[in-house]
């Protein structure tokens, strides 16, 4: 029996009485308030069949109308109720439901899809071919946020299955026609339905870019409107934060107008900051843009980012070190910040910013850069930073960013501080050099041996990180340490973060004595 409209705002299989009506709405309240077990879900649909509850939706109250919600959306996270939901009455009612005027109805309707496309591919795949795929065209389209948001899922659900795959592409293909009749807000929105799926499947990407999706993404960025402009800001971000999306970016011609981007005296905060994060991306997937994007320190880019990390915003100071960071990630990066004293003396004193997330933020950046850098086997004095700028990385880092980590260390008590900072001095003491100047601190050995120190479970795997790190020294780390401390530090090595020795307060209190 196929769905059909039969008020201005409902829907039914059949017409039941109000009492009917009624005692379905009270079964559903029952469930929906109570345990959410299978056996509460199929007490209720042995009384009233998903078909029965649908039609209840026809007459019930505002309220009651609730407790059917719900009771339908919970139903479905039920793995062998959502078989049912796949029989031709409801996937009418799921069809019909896509179209329907009532708000509260298209918010059901997306989400039982997104419910179902949640599953494995046979299901995405069935979906596809039961044409509940192209349901979720016209939910994207809809006022309402959440049900768009949970339309955009399923697509994205479905193109990363093979199998389904090519259905969303044609509903996606669909509303790709569809742009120059859409408004701003229905625009942006399936603008950034393209750039997501990129994100779920290369194939997709590449499909959608050949079909023309992202050349709208950047023309709806690089445009007069600033309006439309400051909307693409995020799709901009989103785009230049997966691979694919970084290598689109890279391409002849748009690092440069990126740049121009930047040139402009007009250029809008929110506009500018994203343009310097994405060319500070496009700098680490394609050095080879570091003759064009930062030939000396004069150019816009390197300007703008000086620009953000003298900036007395901390989102903006986070958005220069980031910048700096992905830039540092290639020798000829690392040596144009290295050569710029004045801009490395602000990444530094970042470090020990009293605000705590620019602190964290620079700790974090600084551990970036030095992480898939081992230290050199020789002093770090060597010369010669046009030749290796990570030698002198690594000088930077042994005689100014280690005494700023130290003090870090022993005067912040936030925990996700902590992690950070504990994580950037098991990288930095993979150098002996460094490890020469951290064992002989007082306080530091006092953090070592207290184990109670850390409150927080990835602060305590951080510091257990830099206990293995530094016992790689053992070969001369038991000269400046008591046998019994060295014997406790081995033992923590490999009993794990977790582990407290009975005589950890002793020890605390010799070692500060």
């Amino acid at each position: 029996q196929a769905f059909a409209f039969v008020r201005a705002h409902s829907w039914v299989l059949g017409v039941r009485g109000p009492s009917a009506m009624t005692t379905a709405a009270a079964a559903a309240r029952e469930f929906a308030t109570g345990p959410q077990v299978i056996q509460a879900a199929r007490l209720l649909l042995d009384r009233f069949p998903l078909v029965a509850l649908c039609e209840a939706l026809s007459t019930a109250g505002e309220e009651d109308a609730g407790y059917l919600l719900t009771a339908l959306e919970r139903l479905a996270e039920f793995e062998e109720v959502r078989e049912t939901l796949l029989s031709d009455e409801i996937v009418g009612f799921l069809r019909q439901g896509a179209e329907a005027p009532d708000p509260q109805v298209r918010a059901l309707v997306s989400k039982l899809i997104a419910r179902l496309a949640s599953g494995s591919e046979d299901t995405a795949k069935r979906l596809a071919d039961l044409g509940l795929l192209c349901a979720c065209e016209s939910l994207l389209l809809v006022e309402e946020t959440g049900s768009a948001e949970a339309a955009a899922g399923v697509l994205k659900a479905a193109v990363s299955w093979p199998g389904s795959r090519p259905a969303a592409l044609e509903a996606t293909e669909r509303l790709l026609e569809q742009l120059p009749k859409l408004d701003d807000t229905q625009r942006i929105r399936a603008l950034s339905l393209f750039v997501e799926l990129g994100r779920a499947s290369e194939e997709a990407f590449a499909a959608l870019e050949a079909r023309g999706a992202y050349t709208q993404v950047l023309n709806a960025f690089f445009t007069d409107d600033i309006l439309l402009k400051l909307n693409a800001v995020e799709l901009m971000d989103s785009l230049g934060s997966y691979p694919a999306g970084q290598e689109l970016l890279s391409r002849s011609g748009i690092p440069e107008k990126l740049v121009r981007e930047l040139e402009d005296p007009y250029c809008d905060v929110s506009v500018r900051t994203c343009v310097i994060r994405l060319l500070g991306l496009v700098l680490r997937r394609c050095p080879d843009t570091m003759a064009v994007l930062l030939p000396n320190r004069e150019a816009p880019l390197a300007q703008a980012v000086a620009g953000l990390l003298e900036s007395r915003d901390p989102t903006e100071r986070l958005a220069g070190l980031n910048a700096w960071a992905n830039i540092s990630r290639h020798p000829s990066g690392l040596a144009f910040f290295l050569q710029w004293e004045g801009r490395l003396q602000a990444i530094l004193g970042h470090v020990s910013s009293t605000q705590n997330e620019v602190c964290k933020g620079a700790i974090a950046c600084w551990a970036a850069v030095m992480e898939d850098r081992e230290p050199p086997p020789e002093s770090a004095s060597t010369p010669g930073l046009e030749l290796a700028p990570e030698l002198e990385l690594w000088k930077v880092a042994e005689e100014r960013l280690l005494p700023l980590v130290l003090k870090v260390l022993e005067g912040k008590p936030f925990p996700d501080v902590r992690f950070h900072v504990w994580n950037l001095s098991a990288l930095l003491v993979r150098s002996r050099t460094a490890a020469y100047q951290m064992v002989p601190s007082a306080q530091l050995r006092e953090l070592l041996l207290d184990f109670s120190s850390e409150s927080n479970s990835d602060a305590r795997i951080a510091k257990h990180t830099f206990v293995k790190a530094l016992l790689k020294h053992e070969d001369w780390l038991r000269q400046y340490l008591d046998e019994s401390v060295a014997d406790m530090l081995a033992e923590y090595a490999r009993q794990g973060p977790h582990w407290v020795p009975r005589t950890a307060k002793a020890l605390v209190g010799d070692q500060a004595a």
